[in-house]
């Protein structure tokens, strides 16, 4: 199996608890033309105009770096 590597941006939003992965760079303002929820799951895709998925929004809080045991930034 061939991976193919393409240049991508994610973003966080602590407040929110929700990251958000961008496949295709920046979104503009009306390119994601249909939300899908994926069912059982935090997730959402964001699809363009001809159904291809051009961001993903993942709902959940991350560990704090204290929760995730590596001991770095823990008072």
């Amino acid at each position: 199996m061939t991976l193919e590597r393409h240049p991508g941006e994610w973003t966080y939003d602590a407040e929110a608890g929700a990251a958000y992965v961008y496949l295709r760079g920046p979104i503009v303002d009306g390119g994601v033309a249909e939300t899908v929820e994926v069912e059982g799951a935090m997730v959402n895709l964001d699809l363009d105009e001809d159904g291809r998925v051009i961001g993903i929004e993942i709902i959940g809080r991350w560990p704090d770096v204290c929760e995730a045991g590596s001991g770095e930034g823990c008072p």
